[in-house]
């Protein structure tokens, strides 16, 4: 099966709220460098439909996450515009296969990054605003042992994030190290922590993603959103909840909240 078709099937099981389904058996013959070709393509068609990329997200920053997946660096994922949802959303269970949340930090970009080089010479100028956003995951594996491949074909288990009511001026990137990112469920803190834990954050994680995006032909836009990783695990979400994170050095917060289960009479 050519990349193409692997992409129209993995956008059909997408849209019926079943990622990777038909992808499973695929995945394990993919090289990292395919999966992330059907990634493309699978973007490809989602702007094609009116569903355009306003930003990527990277992930798997730990060494030990990496080893774990076969991979010397992060991975990379798309989002997309119509998986941005505002501070206060409520979500719709169903649309997600076991759905899980991250805490971490977003920027948005100040200027156009042409390379990694322009990167590492402008770290003062590149960032417009920091904010502590939830990242929505639909966390699902379907192969035992897990491979690189699955996760990156599915676009890096992205479904969605959820942004505060404002963003930081902040602009230093260095803050983000100090940054306290809280994780709430229901009243109850899940975790905490700063950038402090992740490895070259958030500057190296940039370079890793510029020169990425180069590799395909895309680069890095002015006004883009940036995922630019976690210091904590994924968290799983149930019906009922209300999850919230924020980060008081930034003075944002943002909360998603899943309904309660219906019980037919």
């Amino acid at each position: 099966m050519n990349l193409q078709e692997l992409a129209e099937q993995w956008l059909t099981d997408y849209d019926s709220h079943q990622p990777g389904a038909r992808l499973a058996s695929e995945a394990p013959a993919l090289t990292v460098e395919e999966a992330y070709r059907l990634q493309m393509e699978a973007a490809r068609l989602r702007e094609a439909r009116g569903e355009p990329v306003t930003g990527y997200k990277i992930g798997c920053l730990s060494a030990a996450i990496q080893t774990q997946f076969g991979l010397d660096q992060p991975v990379f994922g798309h989002i997309y515009q119509t998986e941005v949802y505002p501070s206060g959303v409520v979500l719709d269970p169903a649309r997600h296969e076991n759905l899980a949340i991250e805490g971490e930090f977003g920027v948005r970009l100040a200027e156009d990054i042409p390379d990694s080089d322009w990167l590492r010479a402008h770290v003062d100028q590149v960032l417009a605003t920091t904010f502590p956003v939830i990242e929505l995951h639909n966390y699902v594996f379907r192969n035992t042992p897990r491979c690189a491949q699955e996760l990156i074909a599915n676009n890096a288990l992205h479904a969605g994030v959820v942004l505060p009511r404002f963003e930081s001026s902040a602009r230093d990137a260095k803050a983000l190290l100090d940054g306290e990112i809280v994780v709430v469920r229901n009243g109850e803190v899940l975790g905490s922590a700063t950038g402090q834990a992740l490895p070259e954050f958030p500057l190296g994680s940039m370079i890793r993603l510029a020169d990425h995006l180069a590799r395909f032909g895309r680069g890095l836009r002015r006004g883009q959103l940036i995922l630019t990783g976690s210091p904590l695990p994924l968290y799983p979400v149930f019906a009922g909840d209300r999850i919230e994170v924020s980060c008081g050095s930034f003075g944002v917060t943002a909360t998603v909240k899943v309904p309660p289960l219906r019980v037919a009479s």
